[in-house]
Parts: C-alpha cells; structure tokens; sequence
C-alpha cells in the first residue's frame, strides 16, 4: 500500500466557493481543487500549485483547516473500492491573489468537466468527493472566515 499526501484549497469570494465539477464517479460531483504533493515541496505550496493548476485562481494559502485520510480497502461501499492507496489530504484556507476572467487551469484532473463559483447557500444536497464534505463544506467554510487556528483532524474517513 502506498501512502500519497495531497493538499486542497477552500478558496471564498463574496459568499460564493470555488469549485470543479466532473462526471465521476457520478454525472455532477463537486469536489475542490488539489492533488498530490511534489518532492521538496511544501503542503501549503501544493495547494496553491494545485488551485492554479486546476482553476487558473491565483491564491495564497493560509490556515491549515482539516486532515482527512481515506484508506479505501477500509471503506468497500466508498468511491474507490479495491484501490490499494492510503491518501493523507490537507484542506487549507485559502485567500484570493488573482483571478482569470475566465476560469480554466492549466492542468485539469483528467475527470474534470468545469470550474465555477457555487453560492455557499446552494452547498446543501450536492454530491461532493469526499462524500464527507456533503454536509459538512458549510461548517469547514465558517472555520476558515473566522480564521480559526489549528485544524481537525477527522481520521479515517470516506
């Protein structure tokens, strides 16, 4: 089994949260944006490599909001069964640098269909990667506007 860390960045502009749709596993999942770690690169640079690449956002990455590990072969009904991964993510806060007029990154997961700016209000009842971040994106966003120190960490979870 192989351990992969990955970075992602929450990323809000006047009430709304940046996000990239695809049709996997499942036609309209949301998920935000962010891969895996390079050699000799930081965490909190990765995610901001990662925004970029994947929205054309320029943003900086600030608190260090939640770490999620998803070990698959412990969760058979999850998105990613028979998968022989160990996958540590860092969720980070991330402020806004610089935005395209249009959104469209330079490297987009091979499963990505777009990129938008969901109004934080309509959150509620999409599908989301990681099935987790379903009810509790609204929650993890009001954490990160009150600049809240020290992050979850929420384990083992799908």
């Amino acid at each position: 089994m192989r351990i992969r860390n990955s970075a992602s960045g929450l990323v809000v502009r006047d009430g709304h949260v940046l996000l990239l749709r695809g049709d996997w596993p499942q036609p309209d999942t949301f998920w935000l944006p962010g891969g895996g770690q390079e050699p000799g690169e930081t965490l909190s640079a990765c995610a901001e490599r990662e925004v970029w690449e994947e929205t054309g956002v320029r943003v900086r990455a600030a608190e260090l909001l939640l770490v999620r590990e998803n070990i698959p072969t412990n969760h058979p009904d999850g998105p990613f069964p028979g998968s022989r991964s160990h996958r540590v993510e860092m969720l980070f806060w991330c402020e806004l640098v610089d935005e395209p007029e249009v959104l469209g990154g330079t490297e987009p997961d091979t499963v990505q269909t777009g990129v938008e700016w969901m109004p934080v209000d309509k959150l509620t009842g999409l599908r989301f990667l990681p099935l987790w971040f379903g009810e509790r994106l609204p929650a993890l966003i009001d954490l990160g506007q009150k600049r809240a120190r020290g992050g979850v960490y929420a384990g083992d979870v799908v």
